[in-house]
């Protein structure tokens, strides 16, 4: 299988794996309620709740096997915006 270079470009945006750096973007988003409204069966998240989801994606890097999950920061003006999976 062969994998994508990243980041991925556009003239707006650019996808790349999540990294631990990524936490206090994450959290800026995952903490609101009027974004999570919109994530299936979300709340508002913690701090540390948002450092687990973030650990949990950072592991997301790639499809190596069947069942794997590819999660992707979404980044505007060198912010992280969102994730794609």
């Amino acid at each position: 299988m062969t994998h994508p270079a990243y980041p991925l470009r556009t003239p707006r945006l650019l996808l790349r794996p999540v990294t631990l750096g990524d936490l206090d973007d994450v959290h800026a988003w995952q903490r609101r309620p009027d974004v999570v409204r919109w994530m299936a069966g979300a709340a508002p998240r913690t701090r540390a709740e948002s450092l687990a989801s973030v650990t949990a994606m950072a592991g997301e890097d790639a499809l190596r096997a069947e069942g794997d999950c590819l999660t992707l920061a979404v980044v505007r003006d060198a912010r992280v915006i969102g994730a794609v999976e």
